[in-house]
C-alpha cells in the first residue's frame, strides 16, 4: 500500500487484534515474539444486486457486485455516470438497501435484519456529495452532535476533539461559524471532520470533488493525509489523477458490474477490459 506503515515485520505479543490475524509466531530463547500479520478484510460484498422498477422498465443499478476492502486500504471507484458506483457506495452502509446479496462489515453480515444498522453506522464514516450539514447548527455543533448524543464522548471532550479536527482540516477559525457562511470546499472539510469525530473504522466518500471550487484542492490534501495515516477509505471519484496518485486499488464499474480492478498502474497504464480502455480514452487528466 502506498506510503503506509508496513506490517510485514511488526512486533506484537502472541495473539490477534481487531483487524489483523497472526499467521505464525517465532521465538528464540527469551527474545520477543515475531509475528507475521495478514491484513483482514474489513468490508466485503458478495453477489450484490440493486434493481429499480420491474419488468421492461427495470434498471439493474448493481448486478452481482463482488468487492472487498482491506483494513488500511484506499479503494477508488471510477466509472461513467450511471455505472452504479454511487449506488454501490450507498449500499455499503445500507443507505440503499440491496435487492439481494450480502455485505460484510468486520465479519458481520449487515444485511441480516437482526443487525442494528444504526450501531454499525457508528463505525462507518460517510461524507456525502452534498455535505448534509445541519444548517441550524454551528460548525462545532455539527461535529459534536453525534459523539455526544450517542454517548461516545462527554460534551467537553467532543468540543476538544472538534477543535482539533477543524485545525487538522484547515478550518480552526470556523468552530462558531454557521454552514451557510462557508464555501463548498469548507463545507466538505467540515463533513470530513464530522465523520472523523466518531473514530470510524472506514470512511466512504461520494464524489468529494464534484462540487468543485478552488478550495477543493484542500479537501484532496486532507484525504491524502488520511490515506498516509492508514485510514481505510472507499472513494467514488471523477478525479482520475487523484485516484492514480493516492489509491491502493482502482475499481472500474460500468452497467452495474465491476469490469476491472487492480493497482492504479495496472488499471490506468495497462487496462485489459475494452470498456475500461474506452472510458480512459475519454477521460482528461489521467
Amino acid at each position: 500500500m502506498k506510503n503506509r506503515k508496513s506490517f510485514n515485520s511488526v512486533r506484537f505479543e502472541k495473539g490477534s487484534g481487531k483487524n489483523y490475524v497472526v499467521k505464525s509466531v517465532l521465538s528464540k530463547g527469551n527474545a520477543d515474539f515475531f509475528v507475521e500479520v495478514y491484513k483482514m478484510t474489513i468490508l466485503e460484498t458478495k453477489n450484490l444486486k440493486k434493481y429499480y422498477g420491474k419488468g421492461d422498465t427495470q434498471v439493474k443499478a448493481l448486478d452481482g457486485v463482488n468487492l472487498s476492502v482491506e483494513d488500511g486500504e484506499f479503494v477508488a471507484i471510477v466509472g461513467t455516470s450511471g455505472s452504479g458506483k454511487s449506488t454501490l457506495l450507498r449500499c455499503l452502509n445500507l443507505l440503499e438497501v440491496p435487492s439481494s446479496g450480502h455485505i460484510y462489515f468486520n465479519g458481520v453480515d449487515i444485511t441480516d435484519k437482526k443487525v442494528d444498522i444504526n450501531k454499525v453506522r457508528e463505525n462507518i464514516g460517510m461524507v456525502f456529495q452534498h455535505f448534509n450539514l445541519f444548517n441550524n447548527l454551528t460548525v462545532g455543533e455539527n461535529i459534536t452532535l453525534a459523539p455526544v448524543e450517542l454517548g461516545k464522548l462527554e460534551k467537553e471532550q467532543a468540543e476538544f476533539v472538534a477543535k482539533n479536527l477543524l485545525e487538522t482540516v484547515g478550518l480552526a477559525d470556523k468552530y462558531d461559524a454557521m454552514p451557510a457562511s462557508l464555501s463548498g470546499g469548507q463545507k466538505q472539510r467540515v463533513a470530513i471532520a464530522r465523520a472523523l469525530a466518531m473514530k470510524p473504522d472506514i470512511m466512504l466518500f461520494d464524489e468529494p470533488t464534484s462540487a468543485l471550487d478552488p478550495e477543493m484542492v484542500g479537501d484532496l490534501e486532507v484525504m491524502k493525509e488520511l490515506a498516509k495515516d492508514g485510514m481505510t477509505m472507499v472513494v467514488v471519484t471523477h478525479e482520475m489523477g487523484f485516484a492514480k496518485e493516492v489509491a491502493d486499488r482502482v475499481v472500474f464499474m460500468a452497467d452495474g458490474h465491476v469490469m476491472e480492478e487492480g493497482t492504479p498502474e495496472e488499471v490506468f497504464d495497462n487496462p485489459q477490459n475494452e470498456r475500461t480502455k474506452a472510458f480512459l480514452d475519454k477521460v482528461i487528466n489521467v
